[in-house]
């Protein structure tokens, strides 16, 4: 192949190799100019250089760079950055946002990450609950709660209050999801979300008259 420096007009051939190793710039071969240019602006197949030839990539398609997902890389990065900055602002109380943690779980999905399990006592309802009393020595309290979130969540906290029959309270205790749940449960008590569960508990009766009672979930 030939080609024409674009200094001297000094016309040179070229091989493949060469251009290949240049990137397209070659040098001139004549010793008075020796000047750098590119020799695919002006390149033929034969020395007649008044019609060039459409230049073309040299490398062939197993010889193509690949491509390197910077771009990836980079959403990583600041993804990174976003999730330390919100992090540090809200703290332990990020993950547990139903806007945010959809986010967060897709976010840890690249990196592998675990968030800490979902708590919103305020998604908790209950559908039904009773109190009764089973013997002279026991008393049973019982309620079918449901999982309102979008998320699974861990079993709360129950807070039972009791009543006597001024309606003041006289006894209270906080029992932790392995008291009212079948000991056959395995840790860390989830609830699935729509789903719905049956709590139980088996108290010992107290000496005052049970007027009435209250419960509340804590997390």
């Amino acid at each position: 192949m030939f080609t024409r420096c674009t200094e001297c007009r000094t016309l040179q051939k070229v091989t493949t190799e060469q251009l290949r190793a240049g990137h397209g710039m070659v040098r001139c071969k004549k010793k008075k100019c020796l000047a750098l240019f590119n020799a695919l602006e002006s390149i033929s197949d034969t020395d007649n250089l008044d019609t060039p030839i459409a230049t073309t990539s040299w490398l062939s398609p197993q010889e193509k760079a690949p491509e390197k997902p910077y771009w990836l890389i980079g959403s990583l990065i600041g993804l990174t950055v976003l999730f330390a900055q919100l992090s540090y602002f809200e703290g332990l109380a990020l993950p547990q946002n139903p806007t945010f943690r959809p986010w967060l779980e897709k976010f840890c999905e690249y990196l592998a990450c675990r968030l800490p399990t979902y708590r919103n006592t305020k998604e908790l309802i209950v559908l039904q609950g009773a109190l009764t009393t089973q013997t002279d020595e026991f008393v049973a309290f019982s309620a079918v709660i449901s999982n309102q979130a979008a998320f699974e969540q861990a079993y709360p906290k129950l807070k039972l209050t009791l009543l006597d029959y001024a309606g003041l309270p006289f006894s209270q205790r906080v029992f932790q999801p392995y008291d009212y749940l079948p000991k056959e449960s395995a840790a860390p008590f989830l609830l699935l979300p729509d789903a719905t569960s049956e709590i139980s508990l088996s108290l010992a009766a107290p000496k005052t008259k049970i007027g009435g009672y209250t419960f509340e979930f804590t997390d």
